[in-house]
């Protein structure tokens, strides 16, 4: 009986001490260097800083609920101080919903539009947190390659850098970025045309699915459900087409399908290996009318690409088996294990063109050539376009410190983990990591492209 008496005690004493431990984190929490942390301190980092204040210091819990606030906007040489009335909400799905993101990101809608640090005119804005980029490079060097090498896209956002304060308290280093939506200086159309989205949320306005299972939403602009279920039945119709027996004839997809953003866009998703791109979630494209073409884009949510991710792997047999060997060596002589022995040690492999559309197009000769082609014009601004990561992680540097003293992400086991993310101690770590990432890609891709 002592025994079991000194067992029930050892454990109530051990139960205690795990459960002290576990305030003390979060009363260290609590009172961590983000309350520490002046809008005057961080003058010295050199980026515009984003004063957010809300009516009665009311929290932000909500992405269906604005919260009323007033915002200012400068301390910088660069920028003119901007001010105003404003509203601002919740923005995401797993980065909003999911504990293991506490860093998150807001909607801000303005009073009314205005320019907000050089970028055109709008209300509405995304205030993005980068909590699952430990480099917080991501989604703007993907941003940076839809401007400078793929840019036959019909519109790609802009984003600038800012150091957030809400109610007074630090909030980190995010991104401003113009919201992908149909509105003045955004997506226009000359007349009618629509926004849709391949997502597997819920919650969208208004959600199909197509006959090859892809779950799409009209996301913009707000309308009637008529003409919901109108730009439903022209996707619909497209995709049929691109399946039907005349697919690749004079009257087949390419009639209907902007080839040039549907390269570009492909180009993009391949060389960062954008899982979220592979038709699954935050893939855009827009539909005119006037010009009765379907245009793929913009281009978004990159965090987890360009190896941010667990299922990264240098193994070989990573091409997928959607399409045959004979038709990759058709297409590509480098998967020919007859001329090159190497073809399976590939840097991670094909992912956009295994599935969804893409998989069918890559089945057309033409398309393949386009792609082929488009990759020769762009290669060298590409590799190229490696050194601004660099730039912008050592700019970024003691910004980036400073949010990571707050929300703790380097070296941590916060999704998504990969390769190697415990090893990497410090910011600069993460940005080598990138590059280094990005070069091995670039080669392995140019191999194939330029064979």
């Amino acid at each position: 009986m002592k025994i079991i008496h000194g067992i029930r005690r050892y454990s109530y004493v051990f139960g205690l001490s795990l459960f002290l431990l576990a305030f003390g984190v979060l009363f260290a929490f609590l009172i961590s260097s983000d309350r520490k942390i002046t809008v005057a301190k961080c003058k010295k980092l050199g980026l515009p800083i984003l004063e957010i204040s809300t009516d009665k210091l009311k929290e932000i819990k909500s992405k269906e609920k604005y919260v009323k606030a007033s915002f200012t906007l400068g301390n910088s040489s660069e920028y003119e101080k901007i001010s105003g009335g404003c509203k601002i909400r919740g923005h995401g799905n797993s980065t909003w919903k999911t504990t293991f993101t506490q860093k998150k990101p807001y909607l801000l809608k303005l009073e009314s539009p205005a320019s907000l640090l050089g970028m055109k005119g709008a209300r509405k804005w995304i205030l993005m947190a980068n909590a699952c980029d430990r480099s917080m490079l991501r989604n703007y060097y993907a941003e940076y390659l839809t401007h400078n090498v793929w840019n036959r896209m019909r519109w790609n956002p802009e984003s600038r850098y800012v150091t957030l304060f809400i109610n007074g308290k630090y909030r980190g280093l995010y991104g401003i970025t113009e919201k992908v939506e149909v509105a003045e200086n955004r997506i226009e159309f000359a007349g009618e045309g629509f926004l849709a989205e391949i997502d597997s949320h819920d919650g969208r306005p208004y959600s199909f699915s197509t006959d090859s299972r892809l779950r799409f939403n009209i996301r913009s602009p707000k309308s009637t459900l008529e003409n919901y279920k109108k730009w439903a039945e022209k996707v619909e119709s497209i995709e049929k087409l691109l399946y039907s027996d005349e697919w690749n004839g004079a009257a087949g997809y390419k009639r209907y399908f902007d080839m040039d953003s549907f390269v570009d866009w492909y180009l993009l998703a391949e060389f960062s290996k954008n899982y979220d791109a592979n038709f699954y979630n935050s893939v855009f494209m827009n539909y005119d009318y006037s010009t009765e073409k379907l245009y793929m884009g913009p281009a978004w949510d990159h965090d987890i690409g360009f190896g941010n991710t667990s299922k990264s792997s240098t193994t070989p047999g990573s091409y997928g088996s959607l399409l045959s060997n004979n038709a990759w060596i058709q297409m590509f002589n480098f998967f020919d294990p007859v001329k090159n022995s190497s073809a399976a040690k590939d840097y991670e492999g094909f992912l956009i063109n295994q599935s969804g559309w893409y998989n069918r197009m890559f089945g057309d000769d033409e398309f393949v050539t386009l792609v082929k082609k488009r990759w020769a014009e762009t290669r060298e601004p590409l590799k190229k376009s490696i050194e601004w990561i660099r730039n912008q992680g050592r700019t970024l540097d003691d910004s980036a410190k400073l949010n990571d003293s707050v929300w703790h992400i380097i070296g941590s086991a916060n999704w998504p983990r990969a390769p190697g993310y415990r090893s990497r101690k410090n910011y600069k770590s993460e940005v080598d990591f990138l590059v280094d990432w990005c070069e091995k890609r670039f080669e392995w891709l140019d191999r194939i492209f330029m064979e």
